[in-house]
């Protein structure tokens, strides 16, 4: 929950205690004279002792208890503070200044129930006090009671529809609400009035994100960035919305300017380094990829540096990086799947490969290709049945030439020779692989020749 700082209580209660006219009688008594003094000094102590002095002198007021009550405010004394603001409510139920200072009081105590009952009350009194509106916006809002900061907010934009910051919270609360189409206008306005201000264009990006606007989205944190280069999310956002939208050319823009900006961020550096590897640039993606991992060294990193290391043929490097990916994260189910594989291919710790690669699929169950593994490492055990069973699901994910190789394979175990031709045929459709194409003709001769189908 989201609440003014104990500096911001005292500035607040300072805002809320007016002007009022002072009582005739504290005029030209020394003690008042002297505890204004004290008080525009910042001695607190003494201001309060030169105040109860005055008030034992000349009688009670609510103007002097509203003071003392910001004083103990300011000691942070809530309890005697509490008592100064209570007391003057009751000597003046209109003192609409005691009132606001009961709903500071309550603030610091946490009871913010409490702290916005005063503080309405306190607005029936004094409407234009635009200082405790804003508290209690921000009260409400901290509180999830999302159609009193509604209420509230509109209120201050209609008094101040020059003001770029209410629109823009107002916005954030009708966001929240689900009315989307008033929070556009809302932020809208905001930037309309203050062209300057990133984080009006910044929700207005995520807005139009949630609705599937893509092109908007990406002017906003185009925008963002342009005006805060220092703004990582939307660095992340727009090399994300490219890439995925298959112009890795922007993406990788978007990366170098965000480490030219001087942003550190692991994700961001990893990223650049799965992009260096697309194009093929491996001695920039393994200079990047390491310097991700001197600012954040993550399980994710370590995979792709692995991936690299075996693109570029470095089979005990990328053994090395899988390891450690598995290390740093034991959960990591595209290392353990990968490392797993790897161990397969190679007919190499095939009972150690197994187990990662079962680990990976309880992980994620429905991951084709870790279906794909974990069907080929029971090929590689000799149990063909359970084979069978998990790369009939692999296919169902996954329309990959090897895995309907592996599926073909299975059922030449199997005997089941007519299946087999039907999935070596798809492998061989796709990849033109001519090392199938003798299987097959094989396949055909041994059923000729033995009768068998």
């Amino acid at each position: 929950m989201r609440y003014i700082s104990t500096g911001g209580i005292v500035l607040l209660s300072v805002l809320f205690s007016g002007c009022a006219h002072i009582p005739r009688q504290y005029e030209g008594r020394d003690t008042y004279a002297y505890g204004v003094i004290a008080e525009r000094e910042e001695r607190v102590d003494e201001a309060i002792q030169y105040y109860r002095q005055t008030i034992k002198e000349a009688g009670e007021d609510s103007y002097i208890y509203v003071k003392l009550g910001n004083l103990y405010l300011k000691k942070q004394d809530i309890p005697s503070a509490k008592r100064c603001f209570f007391r003057a409510s009751r000597i003046d139920s209109q003192r609409y200044e005691a009132l606001f200072g009961l709903g500071l009081s309550y603030i610091l105590e946490k009871n913010y129930n409490l702290a916005a009952h005063y503080m309405e009350k306190g607005l029936v009194l004094d409407k234009e006090n635009y200082s405790a509106r804003m508290v209690l916006c921000d009260l409400y809002a901290g509180m999830n009671k999302l159609e009193d900061a509604s209420r509230h907010y509109k209120y201050l934009v209609e008094v101040f529809p020059e003001n770029y910051l209410f629109h823009y919270n107002y916005g954030n609360i009708l966001e929240r609400l689900g009315k989307n189409k008033e929070a556009e206008e809302e932020y809208r306005k905001s930037v309309e009035l203050a062209n300057f201000f990133w984080k009006g264009y910044f929700s207005l990006g995520l807005l139009y994100d949630k609705q599937k606007r893509e092109k908007e989205s990406i002017e906003c944190f185009e925008k963002v960035v342009s005006l805060n280069p220092s703004e990582i999310v939307s660095y992340s956002f727009l090399a994300s919305t490219y890439y995925s939208g298959g112009n890795r050319e922007k993406a990788r823009y978007y990366l170098e300017e965000a480490i030219k900006n001087g942003i550190k961020s692991a994700h961001l550096y990893q990223f650049l380094g799965i992009i260096y590897m697309d194009e093929k640039e491996y001695d920039k993606a393994e200079d990047i990829l390491n310097k991700s991992i001197k600012i954040d060294d993550l399980s994710n990193t370590r995979f792709y540096l692995g991936i690299l290391y075996d693109k570029t043929e470095r089979q005990e490097m990328m053994e090395e990086q899988m390891k450690k990916a598995i290390e740093i994260d034991p959960n990591n189910a595209m290392a353990l799947n990968y490392l797993g594989y790897t161990y397969l291919i190679n007919d190499k710790n095939i009972e150690e490969a197994y187990k990662m690669i079962r680990k990976a699929c309880r992980i994620d169950p429905d991951n084709g290709a870790f279906l794909d593994s974990l069907g080929w490492a029971y090929y590689k055990m000799g149990n063909y049945r359970l084979a069978k069973k998990y790369l009939e699901k692999a296919v169902e994910k996954e329309k990959d030439p090897e895995v309907y190789e592996h599926l073909g394979y299975v059922y030449m175990k199997l005997k089941e020779y007519d299946k087999a031709l039907l999935w070596f045929g798809k492998a061989y459709e796709i990849t033109g692989n001519k090392e199938l194409q003798k299987i097959m003709d094989d396949i055909r001769k041994n059923i000729v020749e033995n009768g068998t189908d």
